[in-house]
């Protein structure tokens, strides 16, 4: 019996939650390049600060894109409230 509504059948025993999917090969390629194209261009003499805006760019591009294809509306309103707040900074 379960133990916050009276006659609701308890959880059934074995069953845990499923397990997570496996990482794609693109996810696993956009965490990798990100941080060696800003070793790369560091070391050509870029300054890192500027660098750092560059990825910073890519990645709320990605984030964007990510966010639309993938109907993910709530992340993308987090993502535009994000955005408002540093702009306001």
């Amino acid at each position: 019996m379960s133990t916050t509504l009276k006659g609701a059948p308890a959880p059934a025993r074995g069953r845990g939650r499923p397990s997570r999917a496996p990482v794609t090969a693109a996810q696993a390629f956009g965490i990798s390049v990100l941080p060696l194209l800003g070793a790369g261009l560091a070391a050509t003499g870029i300054p890192v600060c500027d660098v750092l805006v560059l990825l910073a760019g890519c990645g709320a591009i990605g984030a964007a894109v990510y966010a639309v294809g993938g109907s993910g509306w709530l992340l993308l309103q987090a993502f535009a409230a994000a955005l408002n707040a540093a702009a306001r900074r």
